[in-house]
């Protein structure tokens, strides 16, 4: 007779199981965490780490440390999230998915433990996968993004090489605090004693936090814009003068001027890495803050028309993006406001986003907006919410439930030289990015 242990689950089997989770038991806490991690003999121990939180900029910043220590000939693992499509994307090694058979069994392994009585959110399942996956292919260094705040992150088990906060803004203020201090509190809580810090928190009192809690760690703490520097060039280019690396318009593979802020981080991590004994010269840092690659984050496609995707979804995400609307024309993109189109849709868990202001910074920059539902697990705002605020916002604003349909209808209204800009939840720009991409359109790639 076959044990349980022999049965297997099928990938889609097993997501479909993993999505039990999405809204089950969700709670800030690491004790579940540490529990079911003792179970699977402490995987997280194997390999030396690097922790990133912050508001935004985090997976760009993994995606840029990522490729750069790939090319300094390391076998990286990279955890991230959410993922866009396909769960697979949220584990990687040396910049590759994990295997789809690969992942059933990892969540049918750790399913027989919550089958035990051992307890999980979804985000915890996922992180003790990755945690699991990259001790059994014998990682020499995993890059760990948090999810949600830092010091109660599923996340914060790991005990890094380095600690990277990236910025603090409001986000999550339902789970996270009410303010900017109190979100630099929760943040700042990957800090771990003795261990470096690299930190793109320049503002008060976000700064303050982050500065004091190294403090109180002796954590020396590495600051953009005084122990090193950056400088956007264009949307495309930096300067950088690091802790004893400077480089001069240096390639970024990641479109906009904000990115010189991510790859400052990413750099001046890999310099702090060097210290610590870390083989990484000045080519491979060139060739990874050149090369990474990383979708539904200002990423155009181009077809019928070029598409700008981004994952904007906060007001500070939101302000990013009209900078990077702004560098267009210098890769030779049509960027005239009247032939900009927007597709446009929001979730809000925690019932505390700024959906509206976020819409009505943007709204000036385009010359039509259709406002849909994101797909997904989130709680979208619906249309009867945007109904309320529609005559606040400006003309040329159409309603339509169903993102499907609002992609055909937006797509419909655009010309061949119009850009369309799909962003305000990343479960949009995932979906849309797939449908876009079976449709025949390919990655945008510059011609400077």
């Amino acid at each position: 007779m076959k044990t349980v242990l022999e049965k297997k689950l099928t990938y889609k089997e097993a997501v479909a199981y993993l999505d039990q989770f999405q809204f089950h038991g969700f709670r800030l806490g690491l004790e579940r965490m540490e529990a079911i991690l003792d179970a699977l003999d402490g995987p997280h121990h194997h390999y030396p780490s690097v922790h990133v939180a912050g508001t935004n900029g985090k997976g760009s910043t993994c995606a840029f440390l990522s490729s750069i220590l790939v090319e300094a000939g390391y076998k990286t693992g990279l955890y991230t999230s959410p993922h866009l499509f396909s769960l697979t994307e949220r584990f990687k090694i040396n910049h590759e998915n994990i295997a789809e058979n690969e992942l059933a069994k990892l969540i049918y392994e750790i399913k027989t433990l919550i089958e035990k009585g051992y307890e999980l959110s979804y985000f915890e399942y996922t992180t003790a996968i990755a945690m699991l996956w990259f001790a059994r292919e014998k990682v020499d260094i995993a890059l760990f993004e948090t999810g949600l705040g830092g010091r109660l992150d599923a996340t914060n088990v790991i005990d890094p090489e380095i600690s990277i906060i990236t910025n603090i803004s409001l986000d999550h203020q339902s789970y996270l605090g009410a303010t900017v201090k109190e979100i630099a509190w929760e943040k700042a809580g990957i800090i771990k004693p003795e261990k470096p810090v690299v930190s793109g928190v320049k503002a008060p009192p976000a700064s303050e936090v982050v500065k004091k809690r190294c403090e109180e760690l002796d954590a020396q703490l590495f600051l953009l814009g005084r122990d090193f520097f950056a400088q956007s060039v264009d949307i495309l280019h930096m300067d950088y003068t690091g802790l004893g690396t400077e480089m001069k318009k240096v390639p970024l593979g990641l479109l906009g001027s904000h990115q010189a802020q991510n790859g400052a981080l990413a750099a001046a991590a890999s310099e702090l890495l060097a210290k610590r004994g870390w083989t990484i010269g000045g080519y491979a840092m060139k060739r990874g803050l050149a090369t990474p690659y990383w979708p539904g984050r200002g990423e155009l496609l181009e077809g019928k028309h070029v598409v700008l995707l981004d994952g904007a979804h906060n007001l500070d995400g939101v302000k990013r993006l009209k900078e990077l609307l702004a560098g267009l024309e210098g890769l030779g993109i049509p960027n005239r406001e009247a032939s900009r189109l927007l597709l446009w849709a929001c979730s809000n868990e925690g019932r505390d986003k700024d959906f509206f202001g976020m819409l009505k910074e943007l709204a000036p920059l385009f010359g039509e907006i259709v406002i849909t539902e994101p797909p997904g697990p989130r709680n979208p705002v619906e249309i009867d919410d945007w109904k309320t605020y529609l005559p606040k916002i400006i003309n040329n604003t159409r309603l339509e439930k169903d993102w499907q349909t609002a992609l055909l209808r937006t797509m419909e209204l655009c010309k061949p030289d119009d850009l369309l800009c799909i962003a305000g939840s990343l479960y949009l720009v995932g979906s849309v990015r797939e449908k876009l991409i079976e449709q025949g359109f390919r990655i945008w790639h510059s011609r400077s």
